[in-house]
């Protein structure tokens, strides 16, 4: 049952991402542009925008908090009070693509110590970006980073 109300809850949340709502959507085809949009949603706490911008590991996180709501594990997972507010402080900056491999990583924030969050982002068979992870990197390790992709 709580399985046939997760994938109602993701039906329903991308019917509602797809119809859209005032908010212009990121090109899929820009790292950058797909990073950015996450932020914005991730400050709003809105996680129907972010669910389209994800690869399906991350959308069942999503889909998990939407159906769970406000307060529950699922939740609390995604808004951590301390991610908050690092995405909060620089409010949707981004920096990059950087490359490592065929993955695109976006700077979004930076702590206090000087490392950086980024997101990852892989490109999928349409060509479009999808984020597929988060990850916490020393500003160096992230600058060291080609800013160019590999060549096929």
């Amino acid at each position: 049952m709580a399985e046939l109300r997760k994938l109602a809850a993701l039906a329903c949340a991308l019917l509602l991402a797809a119809c859209g709502g005032g908010v212009a959507e990121p090109d899929r085809k820009d790292p950058a542009s797909v990073a950015r949009a996450f932020v914005e949603a991730f400050n709003a706490k809105d996680l129907q925008r972010m669910l389209p911008l994800n690869d399906a590991v991350n959308i069942e996180a999503i889909a998990a908090a939407l159906t769970d709501g406000v307060g529950s594990p699922a939740y609390d997972a995604i808004f951590d009070p301390y991610m908050v507010e690092v995405l909060a402080a620089e409010a949707g900056k981004v920096e990059g693509p950087r490359y490592d491999d065929g993955d695109a990583i976006v700077k979004v924030a930076a702590t206090e110590r000087g490392d950086v969050y980024t997101i990852v982002l892989a490109k999928g068979e349409d060509d479009e970006w999808a984020i597929v992870a988060h990850t916490m990197m020393g500003r160096a390790q992230f600058e060291a980073l080609p800013e160019t992709p590999p060549e096929k």
